[in-house]
């Protein structure tokens, strides 16, 4: 797995930063792509208590546990084919989160499945705080989950 972190310079006014993770999985593009579109998957990898709009411009809210304090995650699909899931964040705690993008590129290969997952469009001022380090590490934890959920089916999610 690598980690890249990557500027974006698209908008010349707010420039933007992205967490991307490039990963190969021992899984079809099939399973990756339920994994991280459908109720089945994410509940295996991401989050344990989440409703998944599992079509383009339906919500989902995720739940999690975080030391007793239940944090709460609103997504909309933006796209889902065979090959790319995006979903924008919606709601969140964390304001920085408004806006930004979770985008699951997918490419068969002759063994296994090339993933390019990303989560774009944090605040460039923003990502230069501690929280984005937090953010970078839970991905972390996150991307993990989701090979070894594809790989194994049993994921760490929360």
């Amino acid at each position: 797995m690598h980690l890249l972190v990557r500027h974006s310079h698209e908008n010349k006014k707010n420039q933007e930063m992205d967490i991307t993770h490039k990963l190969q999985i021992n899984a079809t593009a099939r399973t990756i792509k339920d994994a991280v579109a459908t109720q089945t998957g994410i509940t295996g990898w991401w989050s344990k208590d989440c409703q998944v709009g599992e079509s383009e411009g339906e919500n989902s809210l995720l739940k999690f546990d975080k030391q007793g304090t239940i944090v709460e995650m609103g997504f909309k699909t933006i796209s889902v084919t065979a090959s790319q899931v995006i979903w924008e964040c919606t709601t969140n705690a964390n304001p920085a989160w408004i806006g930004t993008k979770i985008i699951t590129d997918i490419a068969s290969k002759d063994s296994g499945s090339e993933v390019v997952f990303s989560h774009a469009g944090f605040d460039d001022n923003w990502a230069r705080q501690e929280p984005f380090e937090m953010t970078k590490q839970g991905w972390e934890h996150f991307v993990n989950s989701l090979v070894s959920y594809c790989e194994t089916g049993s994921g760490q999610p929360w």
